[in-house]
């Protein structure tokens, strides 16, 4: 009877054991700087949610917006050390670790979100997200910002004359500040978190960054003029810690990269069909919004910065991404 009771007592443990191990959940934190009403923090939100239904809930993401965990390099750094499992950040903010992701920066090197989407979700892109593997991080997916725009507390940006002399916020990005100087402007980096303040206090004159972001920060509460000089594209990476990432089973990295891919395309879609509601919105408030921005000029005027970029970094992608503006 004694030896029965054991050898049931040890069958009870082994099936409690397996049953513990296969209800066993990842918990991955994901960490961001913008809020949930933009429309990267509803992407991050979706991928959340693609990848809780499609492990049947063994893989739960939880998204921390408006920089609970950090601000821009915080996270990045937090991704880099396994403190965080997953940030989003955009493109120009990792490029001072990688480099070559400084080619999305170059103003007006994608012709329009066709061509962007295109370089970004093939080769170019699997490329470009490899650069940062040797840097502990796993590139799972581009976001998007999308083209960015300035605003300014001065005047309406016509020429690129106007630039001159403005006081302009710019994310981490050398060819961001290179195209700024370009223009004659003063570029001044800053993290994003800062920069309602400091437009706020007079510290800063203008910003630049796509309509969603503009909107979801409420910059034309501070903010007299939004010119569409559509002057760069600015993609979003959403990066993973390595390791962390290389200790899933194969079918859990195939389901995160698949329903990263799957929530960029929504992330994107959303975002092209709220800007034009975002704008009319704006102007509500006060904003001037001009359009009849003398792109020739600008492109005219910034044309040496992408000679900046491949004497840096040679001219791979930048061949790369124009051998694709016209594809089909």
């Amino acid at each position: 009877m004694n030896k029965t009771f054991k050898i049931l007592a040890a069958a009870a443990a082994v099936l409690a054991f397996a049953s513990s191990a296969a209800n066993a959940k990842t918990i991955l934190r994901f960490g961001t700087d913008v809020s949930v009403q933009n429309t990267q923090g509803q992407g991050a939100k979706h991928f959340a949610e693609l990848v809780k239904e499609r492990s049947k809930g063994n893989i739960e993401i939880k998204v921390y917006f408006d920089s609970t965990l950090g601000n821009t390099m915080s996270l990045i750094s937090g991704a880099r050390g396994g403190t965080l499992d997953i940030a989003m950040v955009g493109s120009s903010n990792v490029s001072g670790l990688a480099p070559q992701l400084a080619v999305l920066d170059i103003p007006f090197i994608f012709k329009d979100k066709a061509h962007a989407y295109r370089a970004l979700d093939g080769e170019v892109g699997q490329k470009l997200m490899a650069t940062l593997e040797d840097k502990n991080l796993k590139g799972l997916a581009f976001f998007e910002n999308g083209f960015r725009n300035i605003t300014n507390s001065k005047k309406p940006i016509v020429e690129p004359d106007d630039v001159k002399g403005l006081k302009i916020r710019v994310p981490q990005s050398s060819m961001l500040v290179e195209t700024f100087k370009a223009l004659g402007a003063n570029p001044v980096p800053m993290a994003f978190g800062e920069l309602y303040t400091a437009m706020e206090t007079g510290a800063i004159d203008a910003q630049d960054h796509p309509i969603s972001t503009l909107y979801a920060g409420k910059f034309y509460e501070i903010q007299k003029y939004l010119s569409m000089t559509r002057h760069a594209y600015t993609a979003v990476t959403v990066i993973m810690n390595k390791k962390k990432f290389d200790k899933l089973s194969a079918d859990d990295q195939k389901l995160l990269l698949d329903c990263a891919h799957e929530s960029a395309a929504f992330q994107r879609d959303l975002n092209s069909k709220q800007e034009d509601t975002m704008i009319e919105e704006m102007k509500k408030t006060g904003i001037q919004v001009n359009d009849n921005v003398d792109a020739s000029a600008f492109v005219d005027k910034t044309k040496d910065v992408r000679k900046i970029f491949t004497d840096q970094n040679g001219d791979e992608f930048v061949k790369a991404i124009d051998a694709l503006r016209d594809a089909k």
